[in-house]
């Protein structure tokens, strides 16, 4: 597949997404290219971690309303708003699914759909330049791309209900006393600074990480007897893996572990 709104570069164990092209992009287009791409990285062994960040653009996704204001007096329009949604469903879905770490680095503005592309990424990072704008709801739509769960989670209830009504645009320390962004970086050592979180994830066993992020996600769902019979059937699959023997012989001997098992889950 050839992609226009992404570009793709693979090494040292990382994958980084960055996003391209149009300022504006056609969601169906960068939903499918975006899928292909995460399906290829998460089946490929030489990957740990993918990182996505914005290029010529930032995360700034649109519905597009001024169809949706002219088709809806006719009784028209849904279709699109539908085909909207089940964009941000597929997007978010396979991040959600991908065994791998997802990491979103920002250093610009986060606005509209792209808050949600952003938020469904593992961890969020952003420049201190960065800011963060919510889809406005004057229009009389919902926000989407999941955000009535990710955001009351991250905020609060009340905090997720302010940022949504006020339509308020909050800069990157706001932003990370919220909530929204789980690490502040700084902007003359950015590209450093990221590296440095990127390369301690891709030093992690697979399993380990894999399982715990399956854990956190299924965290509301698991009372605390679940949880801790979900870490003790988990720990037992570390434990069987090659990448752990590989961590436990490299933290004995006091050197940086040397991963190079297979990652899929059938081959831990």
């Amino acid at each position: 597949m050839e992609y226009r709104n992404f570009d793709c570069e693979i090494a040292d164990g990382r994958a980084r997404l960055r996003l391209i092209g149009p300022g504006a992009p056609d969601l169906g287009e960068l939903c499918d290219e975006f899928v292909d791409l995460m399906l290829r990285l998460q089946e490929d062994n030489a990957v740990r971690v993918v990182l996505l960040t914005d290029g010529d653009h930032s995360f700034e996704l649109h519905h597009h309303l001024d169809g949706l204001a002219d088709a809806q007096p006719q009784g028209g329009g849904f279709d699109t708003l539908a085909a909207d949604d089940e964009i941000s469903g597929r997007i978010i879905t396979v991040i959600r699914e991908c065994p791998k770490p997802v990491v979103a680095a920002t250093r610009g503005d986060v606005r509209d759909s792209g808050l949600g592309f952003y938020l469904a990424a593992d961890v969020h990072l952003a420049a201190k330049s960065a800011s963060f704008t919510a889809a406005s709801m004057q229009a009389g739509l919902i926000p989407g791309w999941g955000l009535l769960h990710t955001l009351p989670g991250l905020l609060g209830q009340g905090r997720a209900l302010e940022f949504l009504w006020s339509g308020r645009t909050v800069g990157a320390a706001e932003a990370w006393q919220l909530g929204l962004v789980d690490r502040l970086l700084d902007e003359d050592m950015y590209e450093e600074e990221l590296d440095t979180v990127v390369d301690r994830l891709r030093s992690l066993p697979q399993p380990a990480v894999r399982l715990t992020k399956l854990g956190v996600q299924q965290n509301q769902q698991f009372d605390m007897t679940n949880m801790l019979a979900y870490e003790w059937e988990t720990q037992q699959q570390c434990w069987s893996s090659l990448e752990t023997a590989e961590g436990l012989r490299a933290w004995r001997e006091g050197r940086e572990p040397v991963l190079e098992a297979p990652t899929q889950p059938e081959e831990d």
